[in-house]
């Protein structure tokens, strides 16, 4: 059936036992992927490595069986799996359609693409079991919901001009807009339990941009195995950053694993790039290029099991912190490094 977002983050919060499947999908991709993100932060757990598990919807297209197969997989550390599907589109509809006829399980999210009106996004507003939600792309009307929608789960209250300044500065891209949030977060020493306002000159204090490119940087360093450079970029980012680093670097290796779907369906690297959407900004298509050719699907995904671990233990009482982050951080930079001379 059909949600909206106010659905999809109650989910996020507590996903419920009569929901077997989240499917994001539609033009604004970015909305998709940080959604799904927020869904599989609820499974992070630094105990159990294989909380979430991804499957592409290529994989899926050729054996419809791998999905019901990690669906009624028992974790060995008695929680549940969530299962995760990156590009699925009517060609895993057998799929999709085997899970909800079988007994419950894992719960699933998928993103796709601008499903359209096709039968998978039929059969998705028919089913009681999955919650569907379609992303357009934002306008500046939608700046201030969506501005206040994210500022909320991180204790900020922005004002109308507040949200219209980070939605013009960020292009209205949700995962960036996300990423300043974080940081006003930080700057405004606010939580959700102790909400504090936004105005304009908090944002311009920290003027999206600034500092942001060493967090775009940061990310490109660590898959592309340039241990000097993320070395660099770590010191520069300053105290308090750490998860904010994990995440920046989480959503690069996420691109990442969208990208390896597509060359492990038959695609070039560079078509692959190329055909990416939201497109890739035209200077890093060289370097994306080479980190997914570097990069294989199960690297990816156990990248992105450490970054998850790395945030939940950070966040656990007595942790080191920053310099649990950096670890983590510099051991990608290094595997990356090791799988880009195997690949050369």
């Amino acid at each position: 059936m059909k949600a909206d977002a106010a659905r999809i983050a109650a989910i996020s919060q507590r996903w419920p036992d009569d929901i077997r499947l989240v499917l994001l999908h539609g033009p604004d991709a970015a909305a998709s992927r940080d959604m799904a993100d927020q869904l599989a932060r609820q499974f992070a757990d630094a105990t159990n490595p294989m909380a979430v598990e991804t499957l592409s919807g290529a994989a899926l297209a050729n054996d419809p069986g791998a999905l019901a197969a990690a669906v009624g997989a028992m974790s060995m550390f008695g929680d549940r799996t969530l299962v995760r599907i990156e590009g699925l589109d009517d060609k895993g509809l057998e799929a999709i359609e085997a899970i909800l006829a079988g007994p419950p399980g894992n719960p699933v999210v998928a993103i796709g693409g601008d499903l359209k009106k096709g039968k998978l996004a039929g059969l998705a507003e028919r089913s009681p079991a999955i919650a569907s939600l379609l992303s357009y792309e934002p306008t500046l009307r939608d700046a201030l919901r969506l501005v206040g929608d994210i500022g909320a789960e991180l204790g900020l209250k922005p004002s109308r001009d507040a949200a219209t300044m980070l939605f013009e500065a960020t292009g209205g891209d949700r995962t960036i807009i996300r990423r300043e949030l974080e940081k006003l977060s930080l700057y405004c020493d606010a939580s959700p339990e102790s909400p504090k306002p936004l105005e304009v000159t908090d944002v311009a204090a920290l003027a999206p941009g600034a500092g942001d490119s060493d967090q775009f940087a940061l990310g490109g360093a660590i898959a592309g195995g340039q241990l000097a450079l993320a070395t660099d970029l770590l010191a520069r980012l300053g105290d308090g950053l750490g998860i904010v680093a994990l995440r920046a670097v989480d959503r690069r290796m996420t691109q990442l694993l969208a990208l390896r779907a597509a060359v492990d369906a038959g695609q070039s690297p560079r078509n692959a790039v190329d055909g990416a959407r939201p497109p890739i900004f035209w200077k890093e298509k060289d370097a994306m290029v080479a980190e997914v050719t570097a990069w294989t699907t199960p690297a990816l995904v156990a990248a992105l099991a450490a970054l998850l671990d790395a945030e939940r233990a950070i966040k656990s009482r007595g942790s080191l912190g920053e310099t649990m982050a950096h670890a983590t951080l510099l051991d990608l930079a290094r595997r990356a490094a090791v799988a880009r001379r195997r690949a050369a």
